[in-house]
């Protein structure tokens, strides 16, 4: 009796048992994952990564990681940082040139904008585009006037707050970059994919009802599994 027991509760212990879905992750890419989760009607937990050194993990209900993968490959996550001024600026040549150095300190730039703006409760992702024109040694006073684009990706259940907060934006972006007007900033805002538990399908039972019929079925094992035994200590006393 005690193997027929251990069988079904060997598979429900395995079914809720966490199983690692992520690995290598930083932290707000972490924390990211875990909302998205979370809204999806998944639960799920971060953990250090003992295999990278300031990395985390995401586990999952083994039962729920095909879920938790789609989910998370609905909302394209996770998703890699914007790169800033320390990823930038850490790895360039010995001796760049005035036009490369000029390049990587736009996209540095455009990372720490776009990083600033995702800060946003709401905004999923943000990409900055600068365009700042150098003075041409050439036509002197000729200097195109700067220019600014910022998309934004919000939940859809948040793009009005998201959408209200349109003129601190351009007031961000042009406040960073030197001779940029906000009103040369154009702000675009686009509403990602708000993803949400799947209906139980008709005719199908909940996974209330399968796990209370599981608890029962344990129940009814465990009483049969007694009475057998008392039966044969009636039979043995006779």
């Amino acid at each position: 009796m005690r193997s027929t027991f251990a069988l079904p509760l060997a598979l429900m212990l395995s079914a809720c048992s966490g199983e690692e879905i992520l690995h290598g992750l930083d932290e707000p890419q972490a924390n990211e994952v875990l909302v998205a989760l979370d809204e999806g009607g998944v639960r799920a937990t971060k953990a250090r990564d003992d295999a990278a050194e300031g990395a985390w993990t995401v586990s999952v209900p083994a039962r729920e990681a095909a879920r938790a993968h789609r989910l998370l490959a609905e909302r394209a996550l996770p998703r890699a940082r914007p790169a800033g001024f320390g990823d930038v600026f850490g790895k360039g040549s010995m001796v760049p040139t005035p036009i490369e150095e000029h390049a990587r300190y736009l996209q540095a730039l455009a990372g720490e904008l776009a990083r600033s703006v995702e800060s946003i409760d709401g905004v999923v992702e943000a990409r900055v585009h600068l365009g700042l024109p150098q003075d041409d040694p050439l036509r002197p006073g000729e200097r195109r006037a700067p220019r600014g684009a910022v998309l934004v990706k919000c939940r859809p259940s948040a793009c009005g707050s998201v959408r209200a907060l349109e003129g601190g934006i351009r007031a961000l972006v042009a406040g960073s970059a030197d001779g940029l007007d906000a009103a040369a900033v154009s702000v675009v805002f686009a509403p990602g994919t708000e993803a949400r538990p799947p209906a139980p399908a008709a005719g199908r039972p909940s996974r209330a009802l399968l796990g209370l019929a599981g608890v029962a079925a344990l129940g009814a094992v465990a009483l049969a599994g007694a009475g057998v035994r008392v039966r044969l200590r009636g039979g043995g006393s006779a």
